[in-house]
């Protein structure tokens, strides 16, 4: 098969969520020898996205690096696209704080170029940044600038990418009607593009709204829906995400076994992907499992005090991963949440921008 041919087939197998199938055909496009290297550091970043988009980060981190090593000298202006790459590869691992920084260099240097594509999914990239290190009110304007950069362009794979954003950053902030709204948005133009990934993203976030909306029965069929999708697709990253507000849903239902069953099987993915966020969200969800369990008083004191202990060390862990990482939001939830009681820190989040705050166990996290 010729280059053109092998670049038309992963693009195809990209634009159909083949992700696995994509990334194998950019590994063969990048080791092909007749490639110069500006050809071959975009087939290095067609992978590395490949592999960002199914939890290898620390593969992608590595093709990015090669790929920005190569663009420097052969093609200033695509090298920020594989620093962009590179930041939200590395947000997934834990350091957001560094994405931002690398985010914010790469918008500059977008605008200076006159790049537009660039500058838009530049925004959109540090909206999702912003809101995971915990500053809601910076991401949300972020993500509006970006939604008005892709409407501008009418780029509707943008757009829906973008309503799915602005659809999770308003659930954040506790405005679950627009966070609806949006979701509802990203889905029409989903189903419109036949975008499996991005529809299964688009279901997952309508459950969230539902669930949060304390319509827990309601939110289910959304996740199941989402849950089939990623399965076709072979994704790992968003599916954890999935399982956990599967688990989440069950727990607030009083599911315990359900809800155990989906937070070990996300924390398994979690940590196969080397995602500590999610590690931190799952570690929360069989803290709590286990609180609830032990406040059961049908059950005799010493399977309520192994409960404890449990939910106990769960909790710890997650204290332990959460000190070492820049989620800020992330480390709220665990100050808020310890010993199976909820502190009050509501003055602290309406400081971050939500109007989300716990209350008492069960906590149903945004």
């Amino acid at each position: 098969m010729d280059l053109e041919s092998l670049l038309n087939s992963a693009e195809k197998a990209r634009g159909a969520s083949r992700f696995a199938e994509a990334g194998r055909i950019f590994q063969k496009l990048a080791r092909h020898a007749s490639l110069d290297p500006g050809d071959r550091a975009q087939a290095l970043l067609g992978l590395a996205d490949m592999q960002r988009i199914q939890g290898y980060f620390t593969q992608a981190l590595q093709n990015y690096e090669k790929a920005s090593g190569i663009l420097r000298k052969w093609d200033p202006e695509a090298y920020w696209d594989a620093q962009v790459g590179w930041a939200l590869a590395a947000r997934a691992c834990g350091r957001p704080k560094e994405a931002l920084a690398l985010l914010q260099k790469a918008l500059k240097a977008y605008r200076k170029q006159k790049d537009s594509p660039g500058e838009a999914f530049t925004h959109w990239a540090l909206g999702g940044t912003l809101r995971i290190a915990g500053q809601m009110k910076e991401g949300l304007k972020e993500l509006q600038t970006a939604l008005r950069m892709f409407k501008w362009r009418k780029d509707k794979e943008g757009t829906a990418y973008n309503c799915c954003a602005l659809g999770g950053i308003f659930r954040m902030l506790g405005r679950y009607g627009d966070s609806g709204k949006f979701y509802r948005e990203a889905n029409r133009l989903m189903r419109h593009q036949k975008d499996t990934f991005g529809i299964a993203y688009s279901y997952c976030g309508l459950g969230n709204v539902e669930r949060m909306a304390r319509r827990f029965k309601q939110a289910l069929p959304f996740y199941q829906k989402a849950e089939k999708l990623y399965g076709t697709i072979g994704d790992r990253v968003s599916y954890a995400y999935t399982l956990w507000s599967i688990g989440t849903t069950h727990k607030m239902l009083g599911q315990y076994t359900k809800a155990h069953r989906a937070f070990y099987k996300a924390d398994n993915l979690f940590r196969k992907t080397g995602d500590t966020r999610g590690e931190i969200y799952s570690l929360l969800g069989f803290a709590e499992v286990e609180w609830l369990k032990a406040k059961d008083l049908k059950s005799p004191l010493l399977l309520r005090e192994k409960a404890r202990v449990r939910g106990a060390v769960s909790w710890k862990k997650a204290k332990t991963i959460a000190d070492k990482s820049d989620y800020g939001w992330e480390r709220l939830h665990v100050e808020a949440l310890k010993g199976g009681q909820v502190v009050n820190l509501a003055p602290r989040y309406r400081k971050a921008g939500s109007r989300f705050y716990p209350a008492s166990l069960p906590v149903n996290w945004p």
